[in-house]
């Protein structure tokens, strides 16, 4: 859902990100994204909330590992060849206020 060039500008600052694409799970679902995420100790972004946050939920009920879920909107970043940019700085601000996340929901 999110420009693949967002992982590139993430890896800018200094964070190991990776598109969907990137991680060979492209077309794959979201249940196969989270667990490779919970395998891999990453950070899952993404403006899905309907799916992520209630696969989180789930795992978090029957006490199976979870991820960091982080939700973005685009509609809050400028379109185009900008939102890429926009949404790294975004979210690198709210990793250097949030350095060790939760695994669950977050709202930056």
């Amino acid at each position: 859902m999110l420009p693949p060039a967002t992982a590139a500008e993430l890896a800018a600052f200094g964070h190991e990100a990776l598109s969907v694409g990137e991680a060979g799970l492209g077309g794959s679902d979201d249940a196969a994204v989270y667990e490779t995420a919970v395998e891999q100790q990453r950070v899952i972004v993404t403006e899905n909330f309907a799916d992520f946050a209630t696969i989180t939920s789930d795992r978090l009920a029957a006490g199976a590992p979870c991820v960091p879920v982080v939700f973005v909107r685009k509609c809050q970043h400028p379109r185009g060849s900008a939102l890429a940019p926009s949404l790294a700085r975004h979210l690198h601000g709210w990793s250097v206020s949030n350095p060790n996340p939760y695994p669950g929901v977050h709202w930056p």
